[in-house]
């Protein structure tokens, strides 16, 4: 009974003050709801696990080629074999090659990435068809007829579900292909894949230097940890390159997750830095709840000291105002979780929908019974923290003292020291927090409005890839994109048009090279430089500068000398006396002749704008003696955004299908769409932080002014007294003003540091940036906060008279 009376008392008390209600809950509300948000977001994507037994052991292995991580097919097939043989922390270790596939039926073609795999990959991953059966190791044999296996997905959408479609033909890069299964929908082993094919893959009979490259994944054997699985494989690879050192120079390799693979090396920072925000948000709502039950709990301290006077247990006082912060907490959490939902539901489709890939099949961005979980966990602790702090302040020490401590408008000195610390902690936590979103805001910002060194509004992009049996000569291949150009350029929309095997944002070859008449030793150590391919006439269309020397022209052919047309960066990476022009070098692995730069142009960006981007070199070599199957479409618009040009899409689609049917373009986009698709996670990061920017903001100004206006309150008859005694309006603000700027100062020289350690700890992957501005303009910008909170309340009691002031309680 004394629990429900508790409860009883607590409920009209709340009812009662309807704006201290409203208010504490609101936020509490806030900070629950960006914690709820977060950790449902982070542990439904970025660490959810995988759906399989083991899928806590999968591990994928990538390549470091000098210093830099790749993901997907990266090991060469001879290294994977040899690898194979002598690797002893897997139970299970596989590989799997990456390729576009163009499929064809009677009335249409479309691309998907097709993965090409073994029986084990569906061993691992659980694998159950609905319809047929999976791929055998048979199926990659020589002389086997091709098939293949389709996803849920592709049935219905190319079959329409139809359930006789098992033995059914497709054209698969022109190759008639017998359809043996449908997959369920659920599965979409390794990420997000629609079409499996025979793994046929072989390192037999291929000189090494021509080896394809695979990608590479495993099963730990239990108890095996992820550092013992690298040091044992970065043992072997080193071995590989004292074997094979023109080869494998500067080659490494390293084991993670599917998930970390596939959200990219600087996750764990990511998520390091959400969790630190949140956190930051969730203290600051504690700290501002918790002050607000002690000020009410100081406002009834006469009630609490006759109370304790008259023999009430202190447990019993306490358990009253743990109820209020429990109920204010709960209510607060219901609220949070149904805003989390919704904003879950919202952010989950805009930012899949701003992707330009599939999200990995294991992703599952809502609400669930692990987050519901959660949230009751954090809102009972966040409940405990808020209310037992102020519910034993309140409740302690001699009742005799309270009775006289406080009277006639005083502050305590044990509320003043408190009041003094919850400011600090204020300033602290917000200052930090805000230098934090801030620092990654403007890092963003500056990706996003970052000089490329090409045309990007203006141009228009598109995807091709020549099946391999009908395109396998070089002069073939200049055909098919002679005819493309003459086809576009027809059109009235179009003004240029070119090919490169890259575009701008999009991630180049990254090659060791060899400098002509530098001798590397017997453990060589290769320099090394992103190589892109393009047409002559492609500088011209994206608007690049020539430096020196000349560019691509007829000179340049199949059969003619190798040249190149190198960027700033290679020249000032590469020569040390900054002449380039007549200069050679040679790419290690693909090439044997040299190429000689006859030119030199302006820095280019191939890869997210990060700073290891930004400052690769670059060099550019001629599609017309180099020409590759897989290549992009670059179409200069007569109009200065190629998004005002109507239909453009379908035209370049339709021109692209009626030259090769069995070629279909694919990511057919404007650039600037395309990096932005490149740059979504990161602008969706940064969203979320001016969420935590602005909400830390509200947090901290309505904690910090509700402590100095109870502060003040506390002090209306100090100020009658001191205006009864002479004192004007601005002597009083003076005081009151150099007060807050005592804890203010305090609270900077712990919060500027902090925020700067965390810009500095994001600045190292590229996922913050900081600056002057932001160094000075976030504490700028809080102190004008604290003048506000201060001037407020001073400026209210000041417009009491002096004589009400002093019989002011």
């Amino acid at each position: 009974m004394n629990i429900l009376s508790d409860i009883n008392f607590t409920l009209r008390t709340l009812i009662k003050n309807p704006r201290f209600t409203a208010l504490t809950v609101f936020v509490m509300t806030t900070g629950l709801t960006l914690c709820i948000y977060m950790f449902s977001f982070i542990h439904g994507s970025l660490v959810a696990p995988l759906p399989f037994e083991k899928g806590e052991r999968i591990r994928s292995v990538s390549t470091i080629y000098n210093g830099m991580q790749y993901n997907g097919a990266s090991f060469r097939v001879h290294d994977f074999e040899d690898i194979k043989k002598r690797v002893q922390s897997y139970e299970m270790f596989d590989a799997y090659t990456i390729g576009t596939v163009n499929l064809s039926t009677s009335d249409r073609a479309v691309k998907y990435t097709g993965h090409y795999v073994q029986e084990s990959f569906f061993e691992i991953s659980e694998a159950k068809p609905l319809l047929g059966r999976l791929i055998t190791n048979e199926d990659g044999l020589s002389g086997a007829e091709p098939v293949t296996l389709i996803s849920h997905t592709l049935w219905q959408n190319m079959f329409a579900g139809d359930k006789d479609v098992l033995g059914k033909k497709l054209r698969i890069n022109t190759k008639p292909t017998t359809i043996v299964g449908v997959m369920p929908d659920s599965y979409q082993f390794p990420s997000a894949g629609r079409i499996w094919l025979p793994y046929t893959t072989t390192a037999k009979g291929v000189a090494r230097k021509d080896g394809k490259y695979v990608a590479v994944y495993g099963v730990l054997k239990p108890g095996v940890s992820d550092e013992q699985a690298n040091v044992e494989l970065r043992g072997l690879m080193a071995e590989l390159e004292e074997t094979y050192p023109k080869l494998n120079s500067n080659t490494s390799a390293h084991v993670w997750t599917l998930q970390a693979e596939a959200m990219g090396s600087g996750t764990p920072t990511i998520i390091l830095a959400m969790e630190l925000a949140v956190g930051f948000i969730l203290l600051l709502a504690c700290i501002n709840v918790g002050n607000l039950l002690f000020s009410r709990a100081t406002e009834k301290g006469k009630e609490t000291a006759i109370r304790t006077a008259l023999g009430a247990p202190r447990s019993r006082l306490i358990m009253q105002m743990m109820w209020e912060s429990t109920l204010i907490c709960t209510i607060s959490g219901v609220l949070a979780v149904l805003f989390a939902g919704l904003w879950l539901e919202i952010a989950n489709k805009d930012l899949l929908s701003s992707f330009p890939f599939d999200a990995p099949f294991w992703w599952n961005i809502h609400i669930t019974q692990t987050s519901i979980i959660a949230a009751i966990v954090i809102t009972l602790v966040t409940a405990f923290i808020t209310g037992i702090l102020p519910a034993f302040k309140a409740t302690s020490g001699d009742f005799n003292a309270t009775l006289r401590d406080g009277t006639r408008g005083a502050q305590s000195k044990a509320s003043g020291r408190l009041s003094k610390v919850i400011v600090i902690s204020e300033v602290v936590l917000s200052c930090a927090l805000l230098l934090l979103s801030t620092g990654m805001v403007y890092s963003v910002n500056q990706q996003n409005n970052i000089d490329y060194g090409t045309s990007v509004e203006n141009i228009f992009t598109a995807r091709v890839g020549l099946p391999e049996a009908e395109y396998k000569s070089d002069e073939k291949r200049l055909q098919y994109y002679q005819n493309l150009k003459a086809a576009l350029i027809s059109e009235p929309a179009i003004s240029a048009v070119s090919f490169t095997r890259t575009i701008p944002g999009n991630g180049a070859s990254y090659q060791n090279i060899s400098l002509d008449g530098v001798d590397y030793g017997k453990k060589p150590q290769y320099p090394s430089s992103s190589s892109v391919g393009v047409d002559h006439n492609y500088f011209s269309v994206m608007t690049m500068n020539l430096r020196e020397g000349r560019l691509f022209d007829s000179r340049d052919k199949i059969g003619s000398p190798l040249t190149a047309v190198v960027t700033d960066n290679f020249v000032n990476k590469f020569f040390q006396d900054g002449v380039a022009l007549g200069k050679r070098f040679k790419f290690i692995e693909t090439d044997k002749d040299w190429y000689t730069v006859i030119g030199v142009v302006n820095d280019v960006i191939h890869g997210q704008p990060m700073s290891f981007n930004i400052e690769k070199p670059t060099a550019f070599i001629s599609i017309k003696q180099t020409p590759k199957r897989f290549m992009s479409v670059v179409i200069k618009t007569v109009v200065s955004d190629a998004k005002n040009v109507p239909d453009l899409a379908k035209t370049v689609a339709d021109s692209i299908q009626k030259i090769e049917r069995d070629a279909p373009a694919y990511d057919v986009k404007t650039l600037r769409d395309s990096i932005t698709g490149r740059n979504a996670g990161m602008n969706f990061v940064s969203e979320l932080f001016l969420v935590f920017a602005a909400a830390s903001m509200v947090l901290a100004f309505s904690g910090i002014y509700g402590v100095m206006s109870n502060t003040i309150i506390q002090k209306t008859q100090e100020i009658g007294i001191r205006r009864a005694l002479g004192a004007d309006n601005s002597d009083i603000y003076k005081h009151f003003i150099k007060q807050g700027l005592k804890q203010l100062v305090i609270g900077l020289c712990i919060g500027v540091p902090m925020g700067v350690v965390l810009v500095t700890m994001l600045e190292e992957s590229s996922i913050a940036q900081g600056s002057l501005m932001l160094y000075v303009g976030v504490p700028t910008f809080i102190s004008l906060v604290i003048l506000l909170a201060v001037y407020y309340p001073v400026s209210r009691a000041l417009k009491m008279e002096p004589c009400a002031a002093l019989r002011h309680e």
